[in-house]
């Protein structure tokens, strides 16, 4: 009879092991979908390394070797749904060919849809991220500033000169606070219904321009 391999290594069925950062990258990610889950149903101030440790189902020492505390770990889950937001509405306006508005209307319908889609990681990363503190504002402020990049590169032509520096600032803030009091009231599926307002609120700075939003360089 074969014996089982030594030392806990984790094998496919076929018999072939899996490569260490495989299982690593697997294991960190269970670890980040835990904290989701926990910071979403406790909130971010209220919710422990134990709680995070019981939702993903992994040893405590696990978690330590992925993250040096419940701080780390969130900004970590953060980061990581603020890059993949971005390029789901970036990929989403490179495929529209058309003016400012329907490109602006593509990407917007591109960003409810993958926050309807996981509520639990939307509701971490939309309403339980001012929780933080100060300690987010950084990152708030780069998460602003990289959708403002993307929208800014569709200002008009001529007309660009006349709007303030900051307007495209100013449209994802707000966008941001209106999908956070929409999801504050723990209904992610709704916020999809929000589409024609969002689109509205966005557009008007834009009022009378003929651009076209840009897709996020990769």
């Amino acid at each position: 009879m074969a014996r089982a391999p030594k030392g806990g290594s984790r094998a496919r069925p076929g018999g072939h092991q899996l490569r260490p950062a495989v299982v690593a990258h697997h294991q960190r990610q269970r670890i980040l979908a835990g904290a989701a889950k926990a910071v979403a149903a406790k909130g971010y101030r209220e919710t422990s390394v134990a709680d995070i440790v019981k939702s993903a189902a992994i040893a405590r020492a696990r978690f330590y070797e992925n993250f040096s505390s419940k701080e780390d770990c969130f900004f970590a889950l953060y980061d990581n749904t603020a890059k993949e937001t971005l390029n789901v509405v970036a990929e989403a306006c490179e495929g529209v060919d058309g003016e400012f508005a329907d490109r602006l209307r593509v990407g917007l319908e591109a960003l409810l849809g993958y926050l309807a889609e996981d509520p639990v990681r939307a509701r971490a990363f939309v309403v339980e991220g001012p929780a933080v503190g100060p300690a987010i504002n950084e990152r708030f402020e780069r998460v602003v500033a990289d959708f403002a990049a993307l929208l800014r590169r569709g200002r008009p032509g001529e007309a660009a000169t006349e709007l303030p520096e900051t307007v495209e600032e100013t449209v994802v803030g707000g966008l941001y606070w209106l999908l956070y009091y929409a999801l504050l009231d723990g209904r992610p599926k709704r916020i999809q219904k929000l589409l024609p307002q969002l689109t509205e609120f966005a557009l008007i700075p834009f009022a009378g321009g003929d651009a076209a939003v840009a897709p996020a360089s990769s």
